[in-house]
Parts: C-alpha cells; sequence; structure tokens
C-alpha cells in the first residue's frame, strides 16, 4: 500500500480515555485490509456519524464491526457500459469488445479501463 491511511481512520475515530492506548492494535488491524476496503470502512463510519448512528467508542471495534459487517455486502464495482441499441455520440470512439465473455459496444477509453479483448473499431 502506497498511501498510510491509518492517521484518517484514527483522527475521525477520535478516541478518548482509555481507547487511545488502542493504537498499535488498532494499526494492526486496519494493516490487515487493502487500501480500497479501508476507503470503504473509513466512508461507511464517516456515514454512521454523519447521521447520529453507533460508533463503537472503543476504535478496534469500530473498525472491526464496520469490516464485519460489510463482508456480507460485497463494494459494489463499477461496470462498463455495453452501448448496443443505445444513442451514439458523434465525438467519442468506440470499439467492438468483449467483456466477462460477451461481446458489445464500449467507447475505447473504457474497453482499456477494463482490459477489454478489442475486436475492432466501430464506425459511425
Amino acid at each position: 500500500m502506497a498511501t498510510d491511511t491509518f492517521d484518517y481512520i484514527w483522527r475521525l475515530l477520535a478516541p478518548q480515555g482509555e481507547y487511545k492506548r488502542r493504537e498499535k492494535a488498532c494499526r494492526r488491524l486496519w494493516a490487515n485490509y487493502d487500501e480500497p476496503k479501508q476507503c470503504a470502512i473509513y466512508r461507511a463510519i464517516q456515514e454512521k456519524q454523519q447521521h447520529g448512528e453507533y460508533v463503537s467508542p472503543n476504535p478496534y471495534f469500530a473498525i472491526e464491526d464496520t469490516a464485519l459487517s460489510m463482508a456480507a455486502k460485497p463494494i459494489a464495482r463499477r461496470q462498463p457500459t455495453n452501448y448496443n441499441g443505445l444513442k451514439l455520440d458523434s465525438n467519442t470512439r468506440y470499439v467492438r469488445a468483449i467483456y466477462n465473455g460477451t461481446g458489445g459496444l464500449y467507447t475505447a477509453a473504457e474497453a482499456r479501463e477494463f482490459n477489454m479483448q478489442i475486436l475492432g473499431d466501430f464506425i459511425l
């Protein structure tokens, strides 16, 4: 992981009293998650705080409980748009490509982003 994101979650949780001593344990727990998961945990805790929902005052449990609750709900991943049958923009380059085993019409940028097998250009 290129960025140390622990300081962000520690400031967000702002542990008080005896919980301040949990920093090392929390840092180890936090390091078990990859950066996308860390970001998702951070956002979930931030949202709970903003809506006045309960977040454990113990930062270790706040992180762990949030991660466990998210395990049942996978992080939504963006999908490319298949433009077959949709109105096309004449200023956009489209390609015929295969995504997840199915052919379709995608923007050249999305085809590259999603590492699709490009079959050829689509000429308007």
